[in-house]
């Protein structure tokens, strides 16, 4: 792979449309969901290895007085947790029934957290301010080259210096791509009669070399792990990705 610099990644215009935000259906559905019993009631497995694991080697003990922004997070699972640990929680959602919802869920559950409408796009944040991001298979409803970068760029605009990365997005072998067709690099266009977003164009890193090509700009350390299961009848593929914002002076150079 050629030598990349932030001041080279260069991304073609583009005719394709954004996907619609789509904010009513996600509302109905997350309160389908909580309503049928179906709603996610436990953290992420992998998002919990993740932080509390000995997986990655600089993680704190203790996360009392840390600040964590949960992006895209749905029916707050793992914005609960969060709080558990004792972080100083944030959250964004694309629609304020959903930011509403999940506020009723917290009062409930004796946590409280600064909820907001905000997309991976346009986080309602200050720069440098959180201590760690997590963007829980959200990032990939960008639908261009020139949208993912600058959803990448938005969450290292957010971090402190330092602060750390924990990303899940579609793998190569997930459902949602059975019968999905080839669009563009990277690009795919839903095609489950049985899904919602029938239709709608997805970017999918197709190999984790293109993870470090798309991340290692912005952030170091960039590792990348995978997640496959096979549940019956439905294969579920999740891409894993951690990584550091790179602190002002450090080599921005990916090779």
């Amino acid at each position: 792979m050629h030598a990349m610099t932030e001041a080279n990644l260069q991304t073609p215009s583009s005719a394709v449309k954004p996907n619609p935000p789509r904010i009513e259906e996600w509302t109905e559905k997350y309160r389908r969901l909580a309503t049928t019993g179906r709603g996610l009631m436990a953290p992420t497995e992998t998002l919990v290895r993740m932080f509390k694991g000995p997986y990655i080697a600089d993680m704190p003990k203790s996360f009392a007085g840390l600040r964590a922004l949960d992006v895209g997070f749905g029916n707050g699972n793992n914005s609960l947790w969060l709080c558990a640990l004792g972080l100083d929680v944030y959250g964004v959602e694309i629609g304020q029934g959903i930011v509403d919802d999940f506020r009723k869920r917290l009062d409930s559950a004796g946590y409280k957290a600064t909820l907001a409408v905000g997309s991976n796009l346009k986080l309602p944040f200050e720069s440098d301010f959180f201590d760690f991001l997590i963007s829980w298979n959200v990032l990939h409803y960008e639908n261009t080259e020139a949208t993912i970068l600058a959803g990448i760029a938005e969450y290292a605009r957010v971090l402190k210096p330092g602060g750390r990365l924990f990303l899940s997005t579609t793998g190569p072998e997930h459902k949602i791509l059975t019968g999905a067709k080839t669009v563009g690099a990277h690009l795919y266009e839903i095609g489950r009669d049985d899904d919602f977003r029938k239709g709608e164009r997805f970017f999918y890193f197709d190999a984790p070399n293109y993870i470090h090509f798309y991340f290692g700009p912005l952030f170091a350390d960039v590792m990348v792990g995978r997640t496959h299961d096979y549940l019956f009848t439905e294969t579920l593929d999740w891409w894993l990705v951690t990584g550091r914002k790179r602190a002002d002076g450090e080599a921005r150079i990916v090779t």
